[in-house]
């Protein structure tokens, strides 16, 4: 089974903070995150202010995390590149057109036929779930 988890839930794998189902899943399933997921994360962990959700939560962790095991993802979280991604990014047909953020969410589990969990409900991204049939849950980060 693999799941493709948000900005907010990749922070507390890398951190090894999660907890309760997600936790479970760690140890069970394939991790995939989307690049636009991991550029927040990265970008917060190197500019950000404190102010935002991400470098807030950033900040409660020691500089080994925030740096280097956010610079050096682990191996064991997915990644897909743009060539792969791009081309079914662009084919998904949904009731309401996603943007980019979304699409990418959507074509990656859908090429991992797995799962989306994220930490903060999207209706854009919910809807698209739905009408693509692929899983979807929200988790407390």
């Amino acid at each position: 089974m693999a799941i493709v988890i948000d900005d907010h839930l990749l922070i507390d794998v890398v951190a090894e903070t999660t907890t309760g189902w997600l936790r479970e899943q760690v140890d069970q399933s394939v991790i995939y995150t989307t690049s636009a997921w991991y550029y927040r994360v990265a970008n917060a962990a190197h500019r950000g202010s404190g102010a935002g959700t991400l470098s807030r939560r950033l900040a409660q962790f020691p500089e080994s995390v925030r740096r280097e095991r956010i610079d050096n993802l682990p191996d064991w979280i997915g990644l897909l590149g743009p060539r792969l991604v791009v081309p079914v990014m662009a084919t998904i047909a949904t009731r309401l057109r996603p943007n980019v953020l979304t699409a990418e969410a959507l074509a990656v589990a859908v090429i991992t036929d797995g799962s989306l969990v994220v930490s903060i409900d999207s209706p854009l991204l919910r809807g698209g779930a739905a009408d693509l049939g692929v899983e979807y849950r929200v988790v407390e980060s």
